[in-house]
């Protein structure tokens, strides 16, 4: 959309900048340690701002998870992944899938907003967990149900495929948001490109060494 209007620009520059900050500081410190002052003091506009463009913190949490929702799917590597994911075996799919999710949580940058948000609702579920479930984390969800899914067979009960989901996703959690933890027990962990890229990776090596381990338990014959 083309603002012609400088007042309406200059407008629309701000509320976006709202949301950049918003969604930064609530992935940083969560919403409760995150107040709409420090957010206005951050994105340098008035607390009126805020009020007129979202109406309320609650509100804002909801369109900063839109926010960067959009940036993410903006991404040119994770279009082009998708796409290449596509062409792929099942289990070459759902090991992308596994190493996109743990470094989009553990990079830096607006591309892993959004997983980064994700990843503080699980632990510090807030008033909007509702609403998020339904606008962001229930279609991953559904996308890890169905890649494990492919991996695991049809015999497999839904109900342990549903664990599995749950066990991939929080290992990217627990690397997430257990820094201060690794920096004292794990120090020779590293969070740069090459130390997230070797963490991505185990994580899928370890999901998948499991999984094939689980799907020798329900041949395809025995199913019902």
């Amino acid at each position: 959309m083309t603002l012609n209007n400088p007042a309406e620009a200059a407008g629309e520059s701000a509320r976006t900048r709202i949301l950049q900050t918003a969604a930064e500081l609530f992935a940083e410190h969560g919403y409760a340690s995150t107040s709409v002052r420090k957010i206005c003091e951050t994105a340098q506009v008035n607390v009126a701002m805020v009020n007129y463009y979202f109406h309320s913190k609650e509100e804002l949490h909801l369109a900063a998870f839109d926010h960067a929702h959009e940036l993410a799917n903006a991404s040119a590597p994770a279009v082009a992944a998708a796409s290449a994911a596509a062409r792929m075996a099942p289990v070459e799919q759902l090991r992308l899938a596994i190493e996109a999710l743990v470094s989009d949580m553990l990079r830096s940058g607006p591309a892993s907003l959004f997983s980064r948000l994700v990843a503080r609702e699980l632990i510090e579920p807030t008033a909007a967990m509702h609403k998020l479930v339904e606008r962001h984390v229930r279609p991953q969800q559904t996308l890890f149900t169905a890649l494990i899914r492919g991996v695991v067979g049809p015999a497999m009960p839904d109900q342990i495929v549903q664990k599995c989901v749950f066990s991939v996703v929080g290992q990217a959690v627990f690397y997430a948001r257990s820094r201060v933890v690794h920096a004292l027990v794990a120090p020779e962990l590293t969070y740069d490109q090459a130390g997230i890229a070797a963490i991505a990776s185990h994580v899928a090596q370890f999901s998948l060494a499991a999984l094939a381990g689980m799907r020798a338990q329900y041949p395809a014959e025995v199913a019902a």
